[in-house]
């Protein structure tokens, strides 16, 4: 089991990265990669490895739909009125129904296998839909209409439905001897459900946190978030709720009573999505039979593409019929809700290792529905964001904003310049930051030798540091080298020793008054650092 963990993860990473350097999605590096070392072309994986692939599985999916409830903005979706409800059923019932009778009049399959692929196709990605949202999100592309938040509302809800209906079709095939009409009538208790336990389980990480004193601790706080998490993936065996709907709630629950936690977490959980996206991709592609996919072929791509043009496009036009979006973000609505990947691979080969008829055919049709629309959503999602979307404010209580951060600091080898230094590392081993280092020498200062050069430098090993030498004007160069490598705060050391022979008095002065930069000075006569 160890071989093959480490087979997945190097196999996916290698693949994802190439891909990522294609221009394609990442994931579709990783699932070639699950055929690659699939049963059915290198089989590298041992058996042990597929016997728990479906809850790997599964709780990458619980990953991915904590974070996107970690992001959801309540302001934005409650001023499109009604618009996101309807974005979580209309589509993929209208793409299910399209998909059922393309797959019946192609294939001339039963109507509940037919229903049974509808609803695994209909799913959008979480996979790829809440990283690319997120990053629209960050950069600001649609967020004064809030046209992130919708798609990423829309399609969890879209998927609690599709995966609800599929578990029910799945019901009705193997049978489980409850009347199917009373099935279908607890759609409507598993969403009401999967509300009312996400608010409880989202108060609940935060009673527990608290109470615990573990508030501020990441890791403690994710595995508090994580287990939450997990308990609502096991209680929906004994309790009539939607899971996923429930894990999303949670986090939305933790967002708006504690944006500080739900902040923290977002980070943390984007960390365990980007391990669990290699093994979900992975392990989905292990298990697809080549051949299968070969002879779905024209039938397989032409059910897909039925389902999106008159099925969903469709449903997402009505969803957004009277709303404040105009044409072109309807449109952009439309190939943001487009790709599928996370729900596909979850559940895409459940008919096949419960032995149900037509169950190789499924996974086949799921994994082309991944290969055809994740490129093509993501590729859509970039191109058109700039060209119809507006550009609004980034908040970033809601997302999480990756900055490398920069600090400048200006050596002359004096004391001051030296704990100017210190206190610049100090920070920088905090925020996991860059440091330039600038020694500017002219006729009265001297340049640095290079043991003290190395003396330095020792101090700062273990950061990213780039040192500069430069001759001339001290305060001129210093702000330009500031300018040029966008840093974010400058440090400098101060003297209040008006005999000392060393320049870097004036010219602290000099950049405090001139710098766009905010800059740090650090004192001979005092421990802690004054910003100018």
């Amino acid at each position: 089991m160890l071989l093959g963990i480490l087979i997945i993860l190097a196999v996916g990473f290698v693949l994802g990265e190439l891909a990522g350097r294609l221009g394609l999605p990442k994931l579709i590096g990783m699932l070639f990669g699950g055929v690659l070392i699939g049963p059915h072309v290198l089989d590298l994986l041992t058996e042990p490895i597929y016997n728990i692939s479906d809850e790997i599985r599964l709780f990458i999916l619980l990953v991915i739909l904590f974070k996107a409830g970690l992001g959801l903005d309540k302001e934005k979706l409650t001023a499109q009125g009604t618009v996101a409800l309807r974005l979580g059923f209309i589509p993929c019932i209208m793409e299910t129904l399209v998909v059922a009778a393309a797959t019946r009049w192609l294939l001339g399959w039963g109507w509940l296998y037919c229903f049974l692929l509808g609803w695994i196709i209909c799913a959008a990605s979480p996979a790829v839909i809440v990283p690319m949202m997120l990053k629209l999100k960050s950069e600001g592309w649609g967020s004064k209409k809030g046209i992130p938040d919708l798609i990423l509302a829309g399609g969890t809800l879209s998927d609690a439905v599709a995966v609800t209906m599929f578990g029910i079709t799945i019901a009705l095939i193997v049978g489980n001897g409850q009347h199917p009409w009373l099935q279908v009538g607890n759609i409507p208790l598993k969403i009401v459900l999967g509300l009312v336990l996400g608010y409880a389980a989202g108060r609940l990480v935060l009673f527990v946190i608290n109470r615990m004193g573990i508030r501020g601790e990441n890791i403690p706080e994710l595995i508090i978030g994580l287990g939450m998490g997990t308990l609502l993936l096991l209680g929906e065996k004994y309790l009539p709720y939607s899971d996923y709907l429930a894990i999303m709630v949670m986090g939305f629950v933790i967002l708006e009573l504690d944006t500080v936690l739900a902040r923290r977490l977002r980070a943390e959980v984007g960390k365990v999505w980007q391990v669990g996206e290699i093994f979900l991709f992975v392990l989905i592609g292990a298990v697809v039979d080549i051949g299968v996919i070969s002879s779905t072929g024209f039938m397989g791509i032409a059910i897909i593409g039925i389902g999106l043009i008159l099925g969903r496009t469709v449903g997402i036009w009505i969803s957004t019929w009277r709303s404040i979006l105009n044409f072109k973000e309807r449109l952009f609505m439309i190939i943001g809700q487009s790709p599928k990947a996370t729900v596909q691979a979850a559940i895409g080969g459940i008919p096949l290792s419960l032995g149900i008829l037509h169950g190789e055919y499924i996974l086949a049709i799921a994994v082309l529905s991944i290969i055809i629309t994740a490129p093509l959503g993501a590729f859509g999602t970039a191109y058109m964001a700039p060209k119809v979307l507006e550009k609004g404010e980034v908040d970033p209580t809601k997302v999480t904003i990756k900055e490398k951060y920069r600090l400048l600091v200006a050596m002359d080898g004096s004391v001051v310049s030296s704990k100017a230094l210190k206190e610049a590392a100090r920070i920088a081993r905090q925020m996991d930051g860059e440091l330039i280092i600038v020694n500017v020498f002219n006729k009265i200062d001297k340049k640095l030798s290079s043991e003290r050069i190395e003396r330095e430098i020792g101090i700062i090993k273990d950061i990213d540091h780039e040192f500069l030498i430069y001759e001339g004007e001290c305060a001129e160069l210093i702000l330009k080298t500031a300018t040029s490598y966008n840093v974010d705060y400058v440090y400098m050391g101060k003297t209040s020793d008006t005999n000392n022979h060393s320049l870097m008095g004036k010219v602290s002065s000099e950049v405090v008054k001139r710098s766009p930069i905010p800059v740090i000075l650090v004192e001979d006569d005092t421990r802690d650092p004054i910003i100018k």
